[in-house]
């Protein structure tokens, strides 16, 4: 077996790097066969991704080894997704997670400690098969998939202003990065305008005048831990959208205090979807992001499915996560 590892040193506020270090460490004392790459650039792991996916598609002992965050990690998919010989013979990912929220390490059930996910990847005799997000969006022709979740509105508006802020930084040293997220919260609410939505689901069209939380999930949780769809598994072949409109400010207050405890989704502050396949649009330009990257501010016709994909990890159980 052998590992093709990719490394975004900079995710988690440098916590990939340390974390790096460990495991060659481990990798080099068990003797494991392996070659790395380190990013360079935004979007270079996407180049890195085709790249392997170009040279090992097919292969039965190659493993892609992700070290960084869910933003490393969705672009080294979407660039192995880049290979038509890998959408017919998938490579295997296995992931170390080290950035700020870690939502896929929690769906998926990868231990936080760099060791102790790199004990989960070794003891995987075979692949686990996933469901994945795939989209397709209409207005620029584009095609991508995704790990955790697409959203547009609220929570897209607290990924810009979390990435791009001094306080992840801070905070992603003492490994509280998830933190940002919440902090950036009253800024995006106060900023967010409600916006047009129509959902389309088995051929019945709903419209949403004063949309505001419009999130596509493929597993529990967002934003370093908080979850927005509590029943949605990976291994279900059904996403998840949770539409919540805006409403005056006591109502909203009461529909955000119940997404922090995960209780959004079931209550009568927010329309459900559960379905293998969904589309929604929007009638104005709205922020969005996709496993923690922004997709810029744009009009939205987006479309949803899912595909199954190879995992090489043993997840913990239940008891364990």
């Amino acid at each position: 077996m052998h590992f093709s590892i990719i490394i975004n040193e900079i995710a988690g506020g440098g916590n990939a790097k340390v974390a790096w270090q460990k495991v060659k460490a481990r990798l080099d004392q068990l003797k494991i066969n392996y070659t790395f790459q380190i990013t360079k650039a935004a979007d270079h792991a996407t180049y890195l991704g085709r790249k392997l996916a170009d040279r090992f598609a097919g292969s039965s002992d190659e493993i892609v080894l992700v070290i960084g965050g869910d933003g490393t990690l969705h672009q080294v998919l979407n660039g192995l997704m880049k290979s038509e010989a890998n959408r017919k013979h998938p490579l295997p990912i296995a992931y170390i997670a080290c950035g700020t929220g870690n939502d896929f390490a929690r769906g998926y059930g990868i231990n936080l400690d760099p060791l102790a996910a790199l004990d989960q990847i070794l003891a995987a005799k075979q692949a686990t098969l996933i469901s994945i997000g795939h989209y397709f969006e209409a207005i620029k022709n584009e095609e991508g998939f995704f790990f955790n979740n697409i959203g547009i509105g609220f929570d897209a508006s607290i990924v810009s202003r979390t990435n791009n802020s001094k306080q992840k930084k801070k905070l992603n040293h003492f490994h509280l990065g998830h933190l940002s997220y919440l902090a950036n919260a009253i800024g995006a609410l106060y900023n967010q305008e409600p916006f047009e939505l129509m959902v389309e689901n088995q051929h019945h069209r709903d419209f949403y005048r004063k949309s505001y939380i419009v999130i596509v999930s493929n597993h529990p949780f967002i934003g370093g831990g908080f979850k927005i769809a509590p029943d949605t598994s990976l291994y279900d072949p059904n996403l998840e959208l949770v539409v919540a409109e805006r409403k005056n400010w006591v109502l909203t207050l009461i529909q955000l205090w119940r997404f922090a405890r995960g209780k959004l989704a079931h209550s009568r502050f927010a329309h459900r979807y559960h379905a293998k396949q969904l589309r929604y649009s929007t009638t104005s330009l709205e922020f969005g992001q996709m496993d923690g990257e922004e997709m810029g501010n744009r009009f939205v016709d987006l479309t949803f499915d899912t595909i199954a994909y190879p995992i090489w990890e043993v997840p913990l159980t239940k008891k364990e996560n």
